[in-house]
Protein backbone atom coordinates (compact mmCIF):
# COMPACT_ATOMS: atom_id res chain seq x y z
CA UNK A 1 0.00 0.00 0.00
CA UNK A 2 1.38 3.42 -0.97
CA UNK A 3 0.54 6.97 0.10
CA UNK A 4 -0.40 8.03 -3.41
CA UNK A 5 -2.62 5.10 -4.25
CA UNK A 6 -4.27 3.18 -1.40
CA UNK A 7 -4.31 -0.20 -3.04
CA UNK A 8 -4.40 -3.69 -1.61
CA UNK A 9 -3.82 -7.12 -3.01
CA UNK A 10 -6.96 -8.13 -4.93
CA UNK A 11 -8.77 -11.26 -3.89
CA UNK A 12 -8.33 -12.74 -7.36
CA UNK A 13 -4.55 -12.29 -7.14
CA UNK A 14 -4.51 -14.85 -4.33
CA UNK A 15 -5.95 -17.39 -6.71
CA UNK A 16 -3.63 -19.72 -8.57
CA UNK A 17 -4.74 -18.02 -11.86
CA UNK A 18 -5.40 -14.26 -11.38
CA UNK A 19 -5.92 -13.89 -15.16
CA UNK A 20 -9.25 -15.75 -15.03
CA UNK A 21 -11.42 -12.64 -14.27
CA UNK A 22 -9.84 -10.69 -17.13
CA UNK A 23 -10.27 -13.59 -19.56
CA UNK A 24 -13.90 -14.09 -18.51
CA UNK A 25 -14.57 -10.36 -18.82
CA UNK A 26 -13.10 -10.38 -22.34
CA UNK A 27 -15.55 -13.12 -23.30
CA UNK A 28 -18.44 -11.15 -21.74
CA UNK A 29 -17.41 -8.03 -23.71
CA UNK A 30 -17.37 -9.99 -26.98
CA UNK A 31 -20.84 -11.44 -26.24
CA UNK A 32 -22.14 -7.92 -25.46
CA UNK A 33 -20.78 -6.54 -28.74
CA UNK A 34 -22.34 -9.47 -30.61
CA UNK A 35 -25.76 -8.72 -29.07
CA UNK A 36 -25.48 -5.03 -29.98
CA UNK A 37 -24.50 -5.93 -33.54
CA UNK A 38 -27.53 -8.21 -33.82
CA UNK A 39 -29.82 -5.50 -32.46
CA UNK A 40 -28.59 -3.04 -35.10
CA UNK A 41 -29.64 -5.53 -37.80
CA UNK A 42 -33.16 -5.82 -36.37
CA UNK A 43 -35.76 -3.58 -38.02
CA UNK A 44 -37.95 -2.98 -34.97
CA UNK A 45 -35.35 -2.47 -32.23
CA UNK A 46 -36.72 -2.31 -28.68
CA UNK A 47 -33.87 0.04 -27.79
CA UNK A 48 -33.10 3.40 -29.46
CA UNK A 49 -29.59 2.43 -30.51
CA UNK A 50 -27.82 5.14 -32.54
CA UNK A 51 -30.92 7.33 -32.63
CA UNK A 52 -29.03 10.57 -31.92
CA UNK A 53 -26.01 10.05 -34.21
CA UNK A 54 -26.26 6.84 -36.28
CA UNK A 55 -22.97 7.40 -38.07
CA UNK A 56 -21.03 7.88 -34.83
CA UNK A 57 -22.79 4.84 -33.32
CA UNK A 58 -21.76 2.63 -36.25
CA UNK A 59 -18.11 3.79 -36.15
CA UNK A 60 -17.85 3.34 -32.36
CA UNK A 61 -19.57 -0.08 -32.42
CA UNK A 62 -17.30 -1.42 -35.17
CA UNK A 63 -14.22 -0.05 -33.45
CA UNK A 64 -15.40 -1.55 -30.17
CA UNK A 65 -15.88 -4.91 -31.92
CA UNK A 66 -12.33 -4.82 -33.29
CA UNK A 67 -10.88 -3.84 -29.86
CA UNK A 68 -12.89 -6.64 -28.18
CA UNK A 69 -11.42 -9.27 -30.50
CA UNK A 70 -7.90 -7.97 -29.81
CA UNK A 71 -8.65 -8.03 -26.05
CA UNK A 72 -9.51 -11.74 -26.24
CA UNK A 73 -6.04 -12.53 -27.61
CA UNK A 74 -4.37 -10.07 -25.26
CA UNK A 75 -5.92 -11.75 -22.20
CA UNK A 76 -5.13 -15.22 -23.54
CA UNK A 77 -1.45 -14.51 -24.26
CA UNK A 78 -1.16 -12.31 -21.14
CA UNK A 79 0.34 -9.33 -22.91
CA UNK A 80 0.72 -6.60 -21.85
CA UNK A 81 1.20 -7.19 -18.11
CA UNK A 82 -1.53 -8.07 -15.66
CA UNK A 83 -1.60 -4.62 -14.02
CA UNK A 84 -1.71 -2.85 -17.40
CA UNK A 85 -4.74 -4.90 -18.46
CA UNK A 86 -6.46 -4.40 -15.11
CA UNK A 87 -6.55 -0.63 -15.76
CA UNK A 88 -6.72 -0.73 -19.57
CA UNK A 89 -9.77 -2.97 -20.13
CA UNK A 90 -12.25 -1.08 -17.90
CA UNK A 91 -10.99 2.34 -19.12
CA UNK A 92 -11.44 1.41 -22.81
CA UNK A 93 -14.89 -0.06 -22.14
CA UNK A 94 -16.03 3.05 -20.25
CA UNK A 95 -14.90 5.31 -23.12
CA UNK A 96 -16.62 3.23 -25.82
CA UNK A 97 -19.79 2.77 -23.77
CA UNK A 98 -20.01 6.51 -23.10
CA UNK A 99 -19.71 7.16 -26.85
CA UNK A 100 -22.39 4.53 -27.59
CA UNK A 101 -24.70 6.08 -24.97
CA UNK A 102 -24.11 9.56 -26.41
CA UNK A 103 -24.77 8.45 -30.00
CA UNK A 104 -27.97 6.71 -28.82
CA UNK A 105 -29.38 9.79 -27.11
CA UNK A 106 -28.19 9.32 -23.51
CA UNK A 107 -29.77 7.24 -20.76
CA UNK A 108 -33.07 7.35 -22.61
CA UNK A 109 -31.73 4.45 -24.73
CA UNK A 110 -31.40 2.18 -21.69
CA UNK A 111 -27.67 1.54 -22.13
CA UNK A 112 -26.58 3.40 -19.00
CA UNK A 113 -26.71 0.27 -16.86
CA UNK A 114 -23.94 -1.26 -19.00
CA UNK A 115 -21.43 1.15 -17.42
CA UNK A 116 -21.89 -0.60 -14.08
CA UNK A 117 -19.89 -3.74 -14.84
CA UNK A 118 -16.57 -2.17 -16.00
CA UNK A 119 -16.66 0.31 -13.09
CA UNK A 120 -17.37 -2.46 -10.59
CA UNK A 121 -14.77 -4.74 -12.20
CA UNK A 122 -12.11 -2.05 -11.78
CA UNK A 123 -12.89 -1.71 -8.06
CA UNK A 124 -12.85 -5.49 -7.61
CA UNK A 125 -9.59 -6.20 -9.43
CA UNK A 126 -7.69 -3.22 -8.06
CA UNK A 127 -9.53 -1.40 -5.25
CA UNK A 128 -8.09 2.00 -4.39
CA UNK A 129 -8.05 5.70 -5.19
CA UNK A 130 -7.34 5.25 -8.91
CA UNK A 131 -10.41 3.01 -9.28
CA UNK A 132 -12.59 5.51 -7.42
CA UNK A 133 -11.25 8.34 -9.57
CA UNK A 134 -12.02 6.37 -12.74
CA UNK A 135 -15.54 5.66 -11.46
CA UNK A 136 -16.06 9.34 -10.65
CA UNK A 137 -14.89 10.41 -14.13
CA UNK A 138 -17.22 7.87 -15.79
CA UNK A 139 -20.21 8.93 -13.71
CA UNK A 140 -19.49 12.63 -14.22
CA UNK A 141 -19.22 12.06 -17.98
CA UNK A 142 -22.53 10.17 -17.94
CA UNK A 143 -24.23 13.03 -16.08
CA UNK A 144 -22.68 15.51 -18.50
CA UNK A 145 -24.12 13.56 -21.45
CA UNK A 146 -27.57 13.59 -19.84
CA UNK A 147 -27.38 17.33 -19.09
CA UNK A 148 -26.38 17.96 -22.71
CA UNK A 149 -29.32 15.84 -23.91
CA UNK A 150 -31.75 17.97 -21.84
CA UNK A 151 -31.64 20.47 -24.72
CA UNK A 152 -33.81 18.06 -26.71
CA UNK A 153 -37.49 18.92 -26.69
CA UNK A 154 -38.48 15.35 -25.84
CA UNK A 155 -36.53 15.30 -22.56
CA UNK A 156 -38.14 15.86 -19.18
CA UNK A 157 -36.87 16.47 -15.64
CA UNK A 158 -37.60 12.86 -14.77
CA UNK A 159 -34.89 11.73 -17.19
CA UNK A 160 -32.32 13.80 -15.31
CA UNK A 161 -33.58 12.41 -11.99
CA UNK A 162 -33.23 8.87 -13.38
CA UNK A 163 -29.66 9.69 -14.43
CA UNK A 164 -28.83 10.94 -10.94
CA UNK A 165 -30.28 7.83 -9.29
CA UNK A 166 -28.50 5.49 -11.72
CA UNK A 167 -25.12 7.18 -11.32
CA UNK A 168 -25.52 7.22 -7.53
CA UNK A 169 -26.36 3.50 -7.59
CA UNK A 170 -23.39 2.64 -9.81
CA UNK A 171 -20.95 4.69 -7.73
CA UNK A 172 -22.30 3.37 -4.40
CA UNK A 173 -22.29 -0.24 -5.62
CA UNK A 174 -18.76 0.00 -7.00
CA UNK A 175 -17.46 1.71 -3.87
CA UNK A 176 -19.13 -0.78 -1.47
CA UNK A 177 -18.05 -3.80 -3.53
CA UNK A 178 -14.53 -2.39 -3.73
CA UNK A 179 -14.40 -2.02 0.07
CA UNK A 180 -15.84 -5.48 0.58
CA UNK A 181 -13.36 -7.06 -1.81
CA UNK A 182 -10.54 -5.09 -0.20
CA UNK A 183 -11.41 -6.56 3.19
CA UNK A 184 -11.91 -9.97 1.61
CA UNK A 185 -8.50 -9.66 -0.02
CA UNK A 186 -6.83 -8.83 3.29
CA UNK A 187 -8.64 -11.74 4.96
CA UNK A 188 -7.74 -14.10 2.12
CA UNK A 189 -4.11 -12.97 2.20
CA UNK A 190 -4.00 -13.46 5.98
CA UNK A 191 -5.60 -16.89 5.61
CA UNK A 192 -3.03 -17.79 2.96
CA UNK A 193 -0.18 -16.70 5.23
CA UNK A 194 -1.69 -18.68 8.08
CA UNK A 195 -2.00 -21.65 5.76
CA UNK A 196 1.65 -21.32 4.77
CA UNK A 197 2.65 -21.00 8.43
CA UNK A 198 0.62 -24.07 9.31
CA UNK A 199 2.12 -25.99 6.39
CA UNK A 200 5.64 -24.95 7.47
CA UNK A 201 4.87 -25.88 11.06
CA UNK A 202 3.48 -29.23 9.95
CA UNK A 203 6.58 -29.82 7.83
CA UNK A 204 8.81 -28.86 10.78
CA UNK A 205 6.92 -31.21 13.10
CA UNK A 206 7.16 -33.96 10.49
CA UNK A 207 10.91 -33.39 10.18
CA UNK A 208 11.35 -33.48 13.97
CA UNK A 209 9.32 -36.68 14.26
CA UNK A 210 11.30 -38.28 11.44
CA UNK A 211 14.61 -37.50 13.19
CA UNK A 212 13.54 -38.84 16.59
CA UNK A 213 15.12 -42.05 17.78
CA UNK A 214 11.85 -42.82 19.56
CA UNK A 215 9.16 -44.46 17.48
CA UNK A 216 5.96 -42.40 17.15
CA UNK A 217 2.58 -43.84 16.17
CA UNK A 218 -0.73 -41.97 15.88
CA UNK A 219 -3.63 -44.41 15.95
CA UNK A 220 -7.35 -43.68 15.67
CA UNK A 221 -9.59 -45.03 18.40
CA UNK A 222 -10.88 -47.53 15.85
CA UNK A 223 -7.34 -48.96 15.63
CA UNK A 224 -6.45 -47.47 12.21
CA UNK A 225 -2.94 -46.07 11.82
CA UNK A 226 -2.90 -42.37 10.97
CA UNK A 227 0.85 -41.64 11.17
CA UNK A 228 4.09 -43.54 11.74
CA UNK A 229 7.58 -42.03 11.81
CA UNK A 230 10.55 -43.88 10.23
CA UNK A 231 11.84 -45.15 13.60
CA UNK A 232 8.51 -46.80 14.43
CA UNK A 233 8.28 -48.09 10.85
CA UNK A 234 11.67 -49.78 11.30
CA UNK A 235 10.74 -51.20 14.73
CA UNK A 236 7.56 -52.74 13.33
CA UNK A 237 9.43 -54.50 10.54
CA UNK A 238 9.03 -51.89 7.78
CA UNK A 239 5.41 -52.77 6.88
CA UNK A 240 4.34 -51.80 3.33
CA UNK A 241 1.21 -49.71 2.70
CA UNK A 242 0.54 -49.09 6.38
CA UNK A 243 -1.44 -45.86 5.96
CA UNK A 244 -5.09 -46.14 7.01
CA UNK A 245 -4.58 -49.84 7.78
CA UNK A 246 -5.50 -51.55 11.10
CA UNK A 247 -2.77 -51.75 13.73
CA UNK A 248 -3.60 -55.40 14.35
CA UNK A 249 -2.28 -56.35 10.90
CA UNK A 250 1.26 -55.22 11.79
CA UNK A 251 1.47 -55.45 15.60
CA UNK A 252 -1.14 -57.75 17.20
CA UNK A 253 0.46 -57.64 20.68
CA UNK A 254 0.55 -53.84 20.59
CA UNK A 255 -3.04 -53.73 19.30
CA UNK A 256 -4.27 -55.92 22.18
CA UNK A 257 -2.84 -53.52 24.78
CA UNK A 258 -4.18 -50.55 22.79
CA UNK A 259 -7.74 -51.95 22.79
CA UNK A 260 -7.53 -52.60 26.52
CA UNK A 261 -6.31 -49.04 27.10
CA UNK A 262 -9.13 -47.54 25.01
CA UNK A 263 -11.80 -49.56 26.81
CA UNK A 264 -10.56 -49.34 30.40
CA UNK A 265 -7.66 -46.96 31.00
CA UNK A 266 -7.97 -43.98 28.60
CA UNK A 267 -7.16 -41.06 29.09
CA UNK A 268 -4.50 -42.09 31.62
CA UNK A 269 -0.92 -42.36 30.37
CA UNK A 270 0.38 -45.92 30.77
CA UNK A 271 3.40 -47.96 29.68
CA UNK A 272 3.70 -51.60 28.63
CA UNK A 273 6.44 -54.03 27.63
CA UNK A 274 5.77 -56.47 24.79
CA UNK A 275 7.48 -58.87 22.43
CA UNK A 276 6.58 -57.78 18.93
CA UNK A 277 5.62 -60.97 17.07
CA UNK A 278 7.31 -62.79 19.99
CA UNK A 279 10.74 -61.56 18.89
CA UNK A 280 11.52 -57.85 19.26
CA UNK A 281 11.36 -56.56 22.82
CA UNK A 282 9.61 -53.20 22.83
CA UNK A 283 8.49 -50.76 25.49
CA UNK A 284 5.68 -48.35 24.61
CA UNK A 285 3.71 -45.56 26.23
CA UNK A 286 0.12 -44.60 25.42
CA UNK A 287 -1.33 -41.10 25.74
CA UNK A 288 -4.45 -39.42 24.38
CA UNK A 289 -4.70 -36.86 21.58
CA UNK A 290 -7.85 -34.73 21.42
CA UNK A 291 -11.03 -35.64 23.25
CA UNK A 292 -12.02 -39.03 24.59
CA UNK A 293 -14.73 -39.51 21.95
CA UNK A 294 -13.15 -37.91 18.87
CA UNK A 295 -9.43 -38.07 19.61
CA UNK A 296 -6.65 -40.47 18.76
CA UNK A 297 -3.85 -42.18 20.66
CA UNK A 298 -0.19 -41.19 20.61
CA UNK A 299 2.09 -44.21 21.03
CA UNK A 300 5.79 -43.84 21.90
CA UNK A 301 7.81 -46.94 20.96
CA UNK A 302 11.25 -47.73 22.37
CA UNK A 303 13.52 -50.64 21.57
CA UNK A 304 14.73 -52.06 24.88
CA UNK A 305 17.76 -53.72 23.28
CA UNK A 306 19.85 -50.55 23.67
CA UNK A 307 19.03 -50.34 27.39
CA UNK A 308 19.70 -54.04 27.71
CA UNK A 309 23.12 -53.65 26.11
CA UNK A 310 24.04 -50.83 28.50
CA UNK A 311 22.96 -52.91 31.49
CA UNK A 312 24.88 -55.84 30.07
CA UNK A 313 28.03 -53.74 29.74
CA UNK A 314 27.80 -52.58 33.35
CA UNK A 315 27.15 -56.13 34.53
CA UNK A 316 30.04 -57.58 32.56
CA UNK A 317 32.41 -54.89 33.83
CA UNK A 318 31.41 -55.66 37.43
CA UNK A 319 31.71 -59.37 36.77
CA UNK A 320 35.18 -58.92 35.33
CA UNK A 321 36.41 -57.07 38.40
CA UNK A 322 34.80 -59.59 40.74
CA UNK A 323 36.13 -62.65 38.95
CA UNK A 324 39.64 -61.21 38.79
CA UNK A 325 39.63 -60.80 42.57
CA UNK A 326 38.14 -64.27 43.11
CA UNK A 327 40.63 -65.90 40.78
CA UNK A 328 43.51 -64.27 42.60
CA UNK A 329 42.23 -65.44 46.00
CA UNK A 330 41.31 -68.99 44.94
CA UNK A 331 43.86 -70.05 42.33
CA UNK A 332 46.88 -69.72 44.61
CA UNK A 333 45.59 -72.08 47.36
CA UNK A 334 44.02 -74.29 44.68
CA UNK A 335 47.40 -74.57 42.98
CA UNK A 336 49.02 -75.52 46.28
CA UNK A 337 46.38 -78.20 46.90
CA UNK A 338 46.78 -79.61 43.40
CA UNK A 339 50.59 -79.63 43.69
CA UNK A 340 50.48 -81.32 47.11
CA UNK A 341 48.08 -83.99 45.78
CA UNK A 342 50.42 -84.67 42.85
CA UNK A 343 53.40 -85.12 45.21
CA UNK A 344 51.36 -87.33 47.49
CA UNK A 345 50.30 -89.53 44.57
CA UNK A 346 53.95 -90.29 43.81
CA UNK A 347 54.52 -91.85 47.26
CA UNK A 348 54.98 -95.70 47.01
CA UNK A 349 53.60 -96.23 50.51
CA UNK A 350 50.03 -95.15 49.68
CA UNK A 351 47.34 -97.74 50.01
CA UNK A 352 44.64 -98.11 47.40
CA UNK A 353 42.03 -96.23 49.49
CA UNK A 354 44.51 -93.35 49.93
CA UNK A 355 45.30 -93.32 46.22
CA UNK A 356 41.58 -93.05 45.53
CA UNK A 357 41.36 -90.05 47.89
CA UNK A 358 44.28 -88.37 46.13
CA UNK A 359 42.61 -88.96 42.78
CA UNK A 360 39.40 -87.30 44.03
CA UNK A 361 41.42 -84.28 45.20
CA UNK A 362 43.12 -83.95 41.81
CA UNK A 363 39.89 -84.32 39.81
CA UNK A 364 38.02 -81.73 41.87
CA UNK A 365 40.96 -79.36 41.79
CA UNK A 366 41.01 -79.65 38.02
CA UNK A 367 37.26 -79.09 37.88
CA UNK A 368 37.50 -76.05 40.10
CA UNK A 369 40.29 -74.65 37.95
CA UNK A 370 38.16 -75.20 34.83
CA UNK A 371 35.29 -73.30 36.44
CA UNK A 372 37.56 -70.37 37.27
CA UNK A 373 38.93 -70.33 33.72
CA UNK A 374 35.40 -70.31 32.31
CA UNK A 375 34.36 -67.36 34.49
CA UNK A 376 37.53 -65.49 33.56
CA UNK A 377 36.91 -66.13 29.87
CA UNK A 378 33.40 -64.78 30.27
CA UNK A 379 34.60 -61.59 31.95
CA UNK A 380 37.27 -61.05 29.30
CA UNK A 381 34.58 -61.12 26.55
CA UNK A 382 32.76 -58.02 27.84
CA UNK A 383 33.83 -55.96 24.76
CA UNK A 384 32.22 -57.22 21.54
CA UNK A 385 33.92 -56.41 18.25
CA UNK A 386 31.02 -56.64 15.83
CA UNK A 387 31.36 -57.35 12.13
CA UNK A 388 28.94 -58.01 9.29
CA UNK A 389 28.51 -61.78 9.00
CA UNK A 390 26.84 -63.38 5.98
CA UNK A 391 24.87 -66.10 7.74
CA UNK A 392 24.48 -68.67 4.96
CA UNK A 393 28.21 -68.83 4.11
CA UNK A 394 29.25 -68.70 7.78
CA UNK A 395 26.87 -71.48 8.84
CA UNK A 396 27.95 -73.69 5.93
CA UNK A 397 31.56 -73.43 7.08
CA UNK A 398 30.59 -73.98 10.72
CA UNK A 399 28.66 -77.10 9.75
CA UNK A 400 31.69 -78.56 7.97
CA UNK A 401 34.04 -77.72 10.89
CA UNK A 402 31.67 -79.17 13.48
CA UNK A 403 31.27 -82.44 11.53
CA UNK A 404 35.05 -82.84 11.29
CA UNK A 405 35.49 -82.44 15.06
CA UNK A 406 32.47 -84.40 16.26
CA UNK A 407 30.93 -87.83 15.84
CA UNK A 408 28.10 -86.50 13.65
CA UNK A 409 27.83 -86.69 9.87
CA UNK A 410 26.71 -84.09 7.33
CA UNK A 411 23.30 -85.74 6.88
CA UNK A 412 22.63 -85.36 10.62
CA UNK A 413 22.86 -81.54 10.43
CA UNK A 414 20.32 -79.81 8.20
CA UNK A 415 20.76 -76.16 7.33
CA UNK A 416 18.15 -73.68 6.07
CA UNK A 417 18.63 -69.88 5.69
CA UNK A 418 15.93 -67.53 4.39
CA UNK A 419 16.52 -64.88 3.15
CA UNK A 420 19.69 -66.21 1.58
CA UNK A 421 21.42 -62.79 1.74
CA UNK A 422 20.77 -62.34 5.47
CA UNK A 423 23.52 -60.61 7.45
CA UNK A 424 24.01 -59.92 11.13
CA UNK A 425 26.30 -57.64 13.11
CA UNK A 426 28.05 -59.89 15.61
CA UNK A 427 31.47 -60.63 17.04
CA UNK A 428 32.66 -63.67 14.98
CA UNK A 429 34.50 -65.24 17.95
CA UNK A 430 31.46 -64.86 20.17
CA UNK A 431 29.15 -66.29 17.53
CA UNK A 432 31.47 -69.26 17.01
CA UNK A 433 31.60 -69.92 20.75
CA UNK A 434 27.78 -69.74 21.05
CA UNK A 435 27.12 -72.11 18.13
CA UNK A 436 29.71 -74.61 19.34
CA UNK A 437 28.18 -74.55 22.80
CA UNK A 438 24.62 -75.18 21.53
CA UNK A 439 25.59 -77.90 19.06
CA UNK A 440 28.02 -79.60 21.48
CA UNK A 441 25.32 -79.70 24.19
CA UNK A 442 22.94 -81.33 21.72
CA UNK A 443 25.57 -83.92 20.79
CA UNK A 444 26.35 -84.75 24.42
CA UNK A 445 23.00 -84.60 26.19
CA UNK A 446 20.11 -84.57 23.67
CA UNK A 447 20.17 -88.19 22.48
CA UNK A 448 21.29 -91.44 24.06
CA UNK A 449 22.64 -92.67 20.74
CA UNK A 450 24.61 -89.97 18.81
CA UNK A 451 23.88 -91.81 15.55
CA UNK A 452 20.14 -91.14 15.97
CA UNK A 453 20.58 -87.42 16.61
CA UNK A 454 19.24 -84.92 14.04
CA UNK A 455 20.17 -81.24 14.25
CA UNK A 456 18.18 -78.53 12.45
CA UNK A 457 19.76 -75.09 12.06
CA UNK A 458 17.17 -72.71 10.64
CA UNK A 459 17.35 -68.96 10.03
CA UNK A 460 14.33 -66.89 8.99
CA UNK A 461 12.66 -63.51 9.41
CA UNK A 462 9.03 -63.45 10.60
CA UNK A 463 6.62 -61.13 8.80
CA UNK A 464 6.31 -57.53 10.07
CA UNK A 465 9.55 -57.71 12.07
CA UNK A 466 13.03 -56.40 11.46
CA UNK A 467 14.71 -59.26 13.38
CA UNK A 468 16.29 -62.48 12.23
CA UNK A 469 15.73 -65.68 14.19
CA UNK A 470 18.29 -68.48 14.26
CA UNK A 471 16.98 -71.74 15.72
CA UNK A 472 19.08 -74.75 16.74
CA UNK A 473 16.73 -77.74 17.16
CA UNK A 474 17.30 -81.39 17.98
CA UNK A 475 15.17 -84.54 18.18
CA UNK A 476 16.41 -85.51 21.64
CA UNK A 477 14.73 -86.11 24.98
CA UNK A 478 14.08 -82.42 25.65
CA UNK A 479 14.35 -80.51 28.92
CA UNK A 480 12.06 -80.86 31.91
CA UNK A 481 9.95 -77.94 33.12
CA UNK A 482 12.12 -77.57 36.22
CA UNK A 483 15.24 -77.55 34.08
CA UNK A 484 13.76 -74.93 31.74
CA UNK A 485 13.23 -72.52 34.62
CA UNK A 486 16.90 -72.68 35.66
CA UNK A 487 18.40 -73.36 32.24
CA UNK A 488 20.37 -70.11 31.97
CA UNK A 489 21.35 -69.81 35.62
CA UNK A 490 25.13 -69.83 36.25
CA UNK A 491 26.55 -73.07 37.67
CA UNK A 492 23.31 -74.97 37.12
CA UNK A 493 23.95 -78.33 35.44
CA UNK A 494 22.49 -81.83 35.32
CA UNK A 495 25.86 -83.38 34.44
CA UNK A 496 28.63 -84.24 36.86
CA UNK A 497 31.22 -83.24 34.29
CA UNK A 498 29.92 -79.79 33.32
CA UNK A 499 30.47 -76.45 35.06
CA UNK A 500 26.95 -75.09 34.42
CA UNK A 501 28.34 -72.00 32.70
CA UNK A 502 27.96 -72.93 29.04
CA UNK A 503 24.41 -71.70 28.38
CA UNK A 504 24.85 -68.83 30.82
CA UNK A 505 27.94 -67.68 28.90
CA UNK A 506 26.16 -68.16 25.56
CA UNK A 507 23.29 -65.92 26.64
CA UNK A 508 25.65 -63.28 28.05
CA UNK A 509 27.61 -63.23 24.81
CA UNK A 510 24.37 -62.82 22.86
CA UNK A 511 23.31 -59.94 25.06
CA UNK A 512 26.66 -58.21 24.66
CA UNK A 513 26.08 -58.32 20.86
CA UNK A 514 22.55 -56.91 20.98
CA UNK A 515 20.89 -60.32 20.53
CA UNK A 516 19.00 -62.63 22.85
CA UNK A 517 19.15 -66.38 23.49
CA UNK A 518 16.05 -68.20 24.70
CA UNK A 519 14.66 -71.70 24.98
CA UNK A 520 11.42 -72.54 23.12
CA UNK A 521 9.29 -75.49 24.13
CA UNK A 522 8.53 -77.74 21.15
CA UNK A 523 5.21 -79.56 20.83
CA UNK A 524 6.89 -82.95 20.36
CA UNK A 525 10.22 -84.30 21.55
CA UNK A 526 13.42 -82.35 21.32
CA UNK A 527 14.75 -78.93 22.24
CA UNK A 528 14.95 -75.59 20.46
CA UNK A 529 17.35 -72.79 21.32
CA UNK A 530 16.54 -69.55 19.51
CA UNK A 531 18.80 -66.55 18.92
CA UNK A 532 16.98 -63.33 18.04
CA UNK A 533 19.21 -60.89 16.15
CA UNK A 534 18.06 -57.27 16.04
CA UNK A 535 18.51 -54.87 13.11
CA UNK A 536 18.72 -57.20 10.15
CA UNK A 537 20.80 -56.00 7.20
CA UNK A 538 21.04 -57.21 3.63
CA UNK A 539 23.98 -57.14 1.33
Amino acid sequence: MTSGDRTSVPAFALNQNPWSPIQLYSIYRLILIGVLQLLTLTENMPMQLGSYDPKLFEIVLNSFTFISVLAIFSAHFRWPSYMAQVYLHPAIDIIFLLLLIFSSGGLHSGMGILLGLPIILQNILRPGQISLMLAAIAITSLLGIEVFMQQEATRTASDLSYAGILTLFIFSASWMLGKWFEKASVTAELAKRRGVDLANLSQLNQSILDQLQTGILVVERSGVIRHMNPTAWDMLGRPPDWRSKPLRDFAPELNAHFKHWVANVCPKVVSYDIKHWRTTELSFRLSQLGTRTNGAALIYLEDTSAQREKQQGVKMASLGQLTANIAHEIRNPLGAISHAAQLLSESPELSKPDQRMVQIIQENSKRMNTTIESVLNLSRKREASRENIALEAWLQKFREDFVRQSELTMRQINLFVEPSDAEIQFDPNHFDQIMWNLCRNAEKYAHENPEGLQLEIQCMQPAHTRDLILSVMDNGVGISEVGQERLFEPFYTTSTKGTGLGLFMARELCLSNGANLEYVQLTGKGSCFRIVFAHRKSR
